[in-house]
């Protein structure tokens, strides 16, 4: 008795699932072939021991066979198309079978596609996490240490200065665009010890999203979501100058300042240096949410 290979392990069939596994047909043509056999055999037996009884019998045997044959014949044909259409069942089903089973390991390979890429990403947000933290800043006056998100802050303070310092002095001379794309020169001269790699990483970050096979908006909406206020700020006005040109691909591409807090932009004008696409759903209110007075009380209480 041969094995089976069943979920894994080998395993025999028992005697019922081996009758229930061969053909009923079998037995039909033993039997058939067994009567046939027999029938054959007597008529010989017969026929010898009568032989001038069966030598009258040849017209009526020819008129039988040229009646029989075609009917046989018949017989045989139709048989035979019962043949190739219970094939084509059989291929038909056969068919249905594969493409099931092409559809289960397709949707098989994009489950371990997902995978492998929810297994990168989540390891790179843990490591772009990880490099942010790295970041600290010491204060020269009073030695203090800012760390993390925290120093954005600082980063923003720093611009903002440097900007204010430049728009005085050539605010008669150079465009508003010119004037932001020098402060920033300026200021990443300084800045770039300490941000270099956290840009470098978000870059390859979402280049790692976009070349990938599973595009969906989760993804990219929850690397958007990690970028505090500071963060998107620094950011933008990176995009907007020329150290930022590579990074300007992915800021359109992933609407990367849909939540920038426009407000606090140097100049409301300076939105308009940044391709629209790039803010997403952004309502651009440039001016500061303030509830207004009794704000909590609006139903009358």
């Amino acid at each position: 008795m041969t094995d089976d290979y069943v979920r894994g392990a080998w395993i025999k069939p028992t005697e019922g699932a081996e009758r229930e596994a061969s053909s009923p047909f079998t037995y039909g043509l033993w039997l058939l072939s067994f009567a046939a056999t027999a029938v054959i055999a007597g008529v010989l037996i017969i026929g010898y021991q009568n032989v001038e009884s069966y030598k009258s019998l040849g017209a009526w045997g020819d008129f039988t066979g040229g009646l029989l044959n075609p009917i046989l014949t018949f017989i045989t044909f139709f048989a035979v198309l019962i043949t190739i259409w219970l094939q084509r069942q059989e291929l038909s089903l056969t068919r249905k079978e594969l493409e099931r089973s092409a559809t289960a390991l397709e949707k098989q390979d994009s489950t371990l596609k997902k995978q492998s890429f929810e297994n990168t990403f989540f390891e790179m947000l843990k490591l772009h996490n990880s490099i942010l933290d790295s970041i600290d800043l010491v204060n020269k006056d009073n030695r203090n240490i800012t760390k993390g998100r925290d120093a954005f802050s600082i980063f923003y303070t720093r611009f903002t200065k440097i900007y204010r310092e430049n728009y005085e002095k050539l605010k008669d001379q150079n465009s508003k665009k010119e004037i932001a794309e020098l402060s920033y020169f300026l200021f990443w001269k300084d800045a770039k010890t300490e941000l270099g790699h956290y840009f470098r990483f978000l870059y390859n970050f979402f280049r790692f999203i976009e070349k990938s096979e599973i595009q969906e908006e989760f993804y990219p909406k929850l690397l958007r979501s990690q970028l505090s206020d500071q963060e998107l700020l620094i950011l933008f006005y990176n995009n907007i100058s020329v150290a930022g040109q590579a990074f300007r691909h992915y800021a359109d591409h992933f609407e990367l300042f849909d939540n920038l807090p426009v407000e606090r932009l140097l100049d409301s004008e300076h939105a308009e240096f940044a391709n629209e696409r790039a803010f997403g759903k952004n309502p651009m209110n440039f001016k500061p949410f303030v509830p207004k007075i009794g704000w909590a009380n609006d139903s009358g209480e």
